[in-house]
């Protein structure tokens, strides 16, 4: 007989080929449960999680045979990692699986704001045709128009190179010094200065406490009264309150949020009732691509359960 295969826990559903890939090689159980009761805790040697399980010292106490968390994903926020550190539990995820989704994300939603196409569903006459192009000359554009990034990390930066690549004029705020060489020509700004000046701003800070209402009741007040503003990163950063006072009193802004807390959004959340509040379920990385990329995080579950070095270590 063989050496028993590791338990692998999985709480949330993974791609297909990666999910296959570690059956091969593991002892898997999905339980497709954010919160793994204590019995399927105590035999686990690794965990597989994306956004929605909280990993924390009391589901840590539960698991004494765990070797690896891994987060099938980016952000770490719903991991303690200094718990897991401090039990020699190592944790790894997948940085760059889901950036160029998110980016496809940022970019569409902006460009269907600024330069919403027309479209015909009928035929026309000759007049009302000439009609229908008039209608349908857009106010806006990308090109001369000021992009704003709060967070020039790996999906910014990528998101100033489109708008670069778009003739618009970008300026970003980041607690790091970005070497000139890495801002596709964005200008550094100060965070009330980009909110007065930036028609567009997307946000891309990660999910730390410290960035908790981040852009708070003083940020949205110093906003143009037109702005478009893009959430694709974590739904604390923003104060839903304040973001909903804007909206309210500004009816020509846009507000995109794709991110939320809490998430779902509530029934009774005032943002239902904002027509120019834009709310999708938390879809940037929502590609099939990106999906499985994430889920090849199962690789790094069983380089540490072969004793093997990780090749995305979160520490």
């Amino acid at each position: 007989m063989g050496m028993p295969q590791p338990i692998v826990l999985i709480t949330e559903p993974l791609a297909a080929e990666p999910l296959d890939w570690i059956r091969d090689r593991a002892d898997v159980r999905e339980i497709h449960n954010t919160r793994p009761t204590e019995q399927d805790l105590m035999t686990a040697e690794a965990l597989v999680v994306r956004t929605y399980t909280t990993v924390d010292e009391v589901m840590l106490d539960r698991a004494p045979n765990l070797r690896v968390v891994a987060r099938a994903g980016v952000g770490l926020d719903n991991i303690d990692v200094e718990a897991c550190r401090a039990r020699g539990v190592r944790v790894v995820h997948t940085p760059a699986a889901n950036t160029e989704a998110v980016v496809e994300y940022v970019i569409s939603m902006m460009l269907d704001t600024l330069r919403p196409i027309e479209r015909l569903e009928r035929p026309i006459s000759g007049a009302d045709w000439k009609d229908q192009r008039d209608r349908a000359i857009s106010p806006r554009s990308c090109v001369g128009t000021k992009l704003g990034l709060v967070g020039m990390g790996r999906i910014g930066s990528r998101v100033a190179r489109c708008g670069a690549a778009l003739s618009m004029r970008v300026a970003y705020n980041d607690l790091l010094e970005i070497d000139p060489q890495l801002r596709a020509g964005a200008t550094p700004t100060q965070l009330d200065t980009l909110a007065k000046e930036s028609e567009v701003i997307s946000v891309h800070v990660d999910g730390r406490d410290e960035n908790t209402h981040l852009l708070g009741a003083s940020f949205f007040s110093s906003l143009r009264r037109d702005v478009v503003l893009i959430n694709a990163s974590r739904g604390h950063v923003i104060d839903t309150d304040a973001a909903i006072a804007f909206a309210a009193s500004n009816p020509e802004a846009r507000l995109i949020l794709d991110v939320h807390d809490p998430e779902p959004v509530p029934p009774d959340s005032a943002l239902w009732n904002q027509p120019n509040i834009t709310i999708t379920p938390h879809i940037g990385a929502g590609t099939r691509q990106a999906k499985e990329t994430m889920s090849w995080v199962v690789r790094d579950v069983m380089r540490v359960l072969d004793g093997e070095t990780p090749h995305h270590p979160a520490w």
